[in-house]
C-alpha cells in the first residue's frame, strides 16, 4: 500500500485546540510530529474502517476534531510512557479526551453502513 500523506488539521489547529504557545524551536517541532502523526493515524484507521476520504481535506468536522484531539493528545502525553502526565492521585479525574471518543468522532471501530 502506498504512503499518502494526509493534511486533515494544521499545527494551528492543534495549538488552539492545546490553548498553548510553543516555549522552544524544539515544542514546535514536536508539535509539527504530533500533527502528522495525528493526520496519519485518522486516515490509516478510516481506510482500514473502508472510507475512501480525501488526504487533502477533511470529510467533516468529527472527522476535523477527533484528528486534531489525537495529535493533541500525543502532544500531551510528551516524557510519559502511556498516558497525559499527571500529578493526580490515580484512578481520579478524567482525561480530557478519550480514545473512545475520538474514534466514535472518526466513525471507526465500526462496520461502514452502505
Amino acid at each position: 500500500m502506498p504512503v499518502i500523506e494526509c493534511i486533515w488539521v494544521t499545527d494551528a489547529d492543534v495549538l488552539d485546540w492545546l490553548g498553548v504557545e510553543p516555549a522552544s524551536v524544539d515544542d514546535e517541532a514536536f508539535v509539527t510530529l504530533c500533527t502528522a502523526a495525528g493526520n496519519s493515524w485518522a486516515f490509516r484507521r478510516r481506510l482500514e474502517a473502508g472510507y475512501e476520504d480525501d488526504p487533502e481535506e477533511s470529510p467533516n468536522a468529527a472527522v476535523t476534531l477527533g484528528t486534531i484531539m489525537m495529535a493533541g493528545g500525543l502532544y500531551r502525553e510528551r516524557g510519559s510512557t502511556d498516558s497525559y502526565a499527571s500529578f493526580g492521585d490515580m484512578g481520579t479525574g478524567a482525561p480530557v479526551a478519550s480514545m473512545g471518543q475520538i474514534m466514535r468522532l472518526l466513525a471507526i471501530g465500526r462496520p461502514q453502513i452502505a
